[in-house]
């Protein structure tokens, strides 16, 4: 059989023909006469004879760093196949060998050159050079057994999530019924809302650092069953006689809300690294926050006249969500952020920060909250005054920590002071400043029901779970700060389409519409943040980070609500304290400028990269 030695592989398609020719000490290997380049050891002879042995193709496989799932490595596989066929073939033919070596030669300087540019692993010399598998997911996490295990897992971690906006949708849509129930003045009904996001402040930053350093799941079991405890008390003292420990059970509700988010966010930031599926189960999170408002309205609106059982039903679902994070959670300890490094433990608790930040937090919550119904006297100034000389002293403690509460790295990240301002400006201009007074327009204006509310409320968790979808399937393709750009506009949608309306305005004209179109706002900006976030701090600062960014969520919700009611009292206050129908537009005209300047804000000094498969920050 007649073999040409100037038939090249390319020309029956085995590699492409615009392939350079591999140099051999500078020179290309056509220089060289047949026999003269390093001849394989696999084609040595086996004896003085020169009888050649058949080549093994499984050796030589794995001395060229053959990779299944490389497409490099199937092009190395059919050359070594196409090199054995003519080998077993043309074994009579003494001009084929010195060619086949010649080409041989070739393949292993062009794997070489793969393996030193990481697009396939160096198998052979045992090296963990990294692959990029860009778009693709790593697959079921080894801390769980199986997809079946992950899918209950990554629910029970949205459930705090869930929970956190189902009680805001009970106090949302029930807040008129609350007020009477409690006997409240028009100007307390922010503090139906304020006290659970108060105490959620004081505790979520301080909860992720104890995620991070503690087991988690203890943590979250013990704050399902204490939220569970604290709905039952709630359900026994809806009276006037007993709004304090109402007012109470609100706040310890809160309490175990900052812990349950910051908790969730602390084992998942741990339990998957940054890429596609940290993108999918971050967004399914996001998801829970609409999805379980629509719930806590429907809920709320179908209990209204019977709130009772609206915190008891609450209270046995908790209980529920108890066993199965008790069954299912992975017994997480602390993680390392490096082989080479001790993993973290309570003894390096931040307490004096601890103390700072949330004793801050508390104060102007508290002094904001308040400020409205005390007319804003000087003991609410004061509290706020007194709320930020206290964070003030907080960055300057934190400086000088080996481990502090919040990473100091994360402050150097570019964009990212930029994005908690932007983030604050547009999630509270939506929930504080449009979504509650929305509730109040619709009630007290256009006569709708609790249960109608409910209703008109329903399109926020629909179109929810389509936003979360989105961004899952586009954070790795664009830009993450195009897509916090867009829930900046969509945050100033709602308020944008309520300021036009009337008391006689069709909800399907104007309110339709503005519901469903905000809501890309709170699931895109959260998603984009977290991923963005988490993905910037070691693996042992992840509940940390995330607490971070609930923090700034509840505070904003509380501060917002607390500024709204203030200009709408002072623009248009009704002789029953309640706000006028110019002062809730002066409330919309607010939200829409917050959310605007947040959009703007984004767009001139945040950066967040296209998300992608990448190992945690070390």
């Amino acid at each position: 059989m007649e073999h040409d030695p100037a038939r090249s592989l390319a020309d029956v398609g085995f590699y492409p023909e615009s392939a350079p020719e591999t140099p051999y000490l500078g020179l290309d290997t056509s220089a060289f006469p047949s026999g003269v380049a390093s001849p394989d050891p696999l084609l040595t002879p086996s004896n003085n004879n020169n009888d050649y042995f058949p080549l093994d193709r499984t050796a030589l496989a794995q001395a060229l760093g053959q990779n299944r799932d490389s497409s490099s490595q199937l092009s190395i596989r059919m050359q070594t196949r196409d090199i054995t066929d003519r080998t077993h073939h043309d074994d009579d033919d003494d001009e084929v060998l010195p060619d086949l070596m010649l080409e041989l030669s070739a393949i292993r300087s062009r794997t070489r050159s793969a393996v030193a540019a990481g697009r396939i692993p160096d198998i052979e010399s045992g090296s963990s050079t990294p692959v990029r598998t860009k778009g693709r997911s790593q697959g079921v996490p080894p801390e769980l057994p199986n997809f079946a295990a992950e899918v209950i897992f990554v629910l029970v971690c949205t459930a705090g999530q869930f929970i956190f906006a189902l009680t805001y949708g009970h106090a949302n849509v029930a807040q008129l019924q609350l007020r009477t129930a409690l006997g409240l003045p028009a100007t307390q009904i922010p503090w139906v809302l304020g006290s659970g996001l108060l105490a959620s402040g004081l505790s979520v930053i301080v909860a992720g650092s104890l995620a991070d350093l503690a087991a988690p799941k203890p943590l979250m079991v013990g704050a399902f069953i204490w939220s569970a405890v604290w709905h039952a008390v709630a359900a026994a003292a809806l009276s006037p006689r007993l709004k304090v420990l109402f007012f109470v059970a609100r706040a310890m509700q809160g309490l175990s809300q900052g812990v349950l988010v910051s908790a969730s966010m602390s084992i998942l930031g741990r339990v998957y690294k940054p890429g596609v599926r940290k993108t999918r189960v971050f967004s399914l999170m996001a998801a829970g926050a609409p999805f379980g408002f629509s719930i806590g309205c429907l809920h709320g609106g179908a209990l209204s006249s019977r709130l009772p059982w609206l915190f008891g039903s609450t209270a046995i679902f908790l209980g529920v969500v108890a066993i199965a994070a008790h069954m299912t959670l992975p017994d997480l300890s602390p993680a390392k952020d490096s082989h080479d490094v001790d993993a973290p433990s309570l003894r390096q608790f931040d307490y004096v920060g601890a103390l700072l930040s949330s004793t801050g937090c508390g104060l102007v919550l508290f002094g904001l909250t308040q400020g409205s119904s005390a007319n804003w006297n000087p003991y609410t100034y004061s509290l706020i005054i007194a709320g930020v000389l206290m964070f003030v002293a907080f960055a300057f403690v934190e400086r000088s920590l080996e481990r502090p509460l919040i990473p100091n790295g994360l402050w150097k990240t570019p964009g990212f002071a930029a994005l908690l301002v932007a983030y604050f400006l547009g999630f509270g201009g939506f929930t504080g400043a449009w979504q509650f007074y929305a509730v109040q327009f619709w009630q007290r204006y256009q006569g709708a029901t609790p249960i109608t509310v409910a209703l008109y409320i329903l399109p926020n968790g629909i179109v929810g779970v389509l936003a979360a979808y989105i961004v899952s399937k586009t954070l790795h393709i664009f830009p993450g700060h195009w897509i916090f750009i867009a829930s900046m506009i969509a945050f100033a949608i709602g308020p944008a389409f309520f300021l036009p309306q009337t008391p006689d305005t069709s909800y399907w004209a104007l309110s339709f519409p503005g519901v469903a179109l905000a809501t890309f706002g709170p699931d895109m900006s959260f998603a984009a943040a977290a991923i963005f976030i988490t993905s910037s701090v070691p693996r042992s600062y992840q509940g940390s980070a995330g607490a971070l960014l609930v923090t700034v969520q509840n505070l904003t919700s509380a501060i917002m609500t607390s500024i709204s009611d203030s200009i709408g009292v002072k623009v248009d206050q009704l002789p029953s304290g309640e706000i006028g129908l110019a002062g809730l537009k002066a409330i919309w005209w607010f939200g829409l400028a917050s959310a605007l300047t947040g959009a703007v804000i984004t767009a001139t000094f945040v950066r967040i990269p296209k998300a992608e498969e990448k190992e945690h920050v070390q």
